[in-house]
């Protein structure tokens, strides 16, 4: 019995995914790459916004999730990462999940989530 527990599951019916590596390119079987998806309920574009489409699906219409997977042999997906998953703050690299570790482990702080904003001095 194969242990799929940990993914998503199949695609939906009628939905393609694809895993992109940084150039676009489409990955090999159970190695990570960002997921992109395409069907009829994932939205079709931003309303007048033809920059934030560019930047939010390819050239061939799949939307950019951020999410970074693996497919499994079984056709099975697998959330691997984000893959923006880095805020720079004043040229520094700053990683959330470490962020949240520190925070979570000060007495009284039982859950926390470090989230990036623009700031025009700083950075993220």
């Amino acid at each position: 019995i194969q242990d799929f527990s940990g993914t998503t599951g199949l695609p939906l019916p009628d939905t393609d995914v694809k895993l992109l590596d940084e150039s676009g390119q489409a990955v090999a079987l159970g190695e990570s790459g960002e997921v992109c998806v395409k069907g009829p309920q994932v939205m079709q574009g931003y309303w007048k916004q033809p920059e934030a489409n560019a930047a939010a699906f390819t050239p061939d219409g799949y939307f950019r999730t951020g999410d970074v997977g693996v497919i499994t042999p079984e056709g099975f997906l697998r959330i691997v990462d984000r893959k923006k998953d880095m805020v720079i703050v004043s040229g520094f690299n700053v990683f959330p999940n470490e962020i949240e570790a520190v925070a979570t482990a000060c007495p009284g702080v039982a859950e926390c989530a470090c989230v990036g904003v623009p700031d025009e001095k700083t950075g993220e």
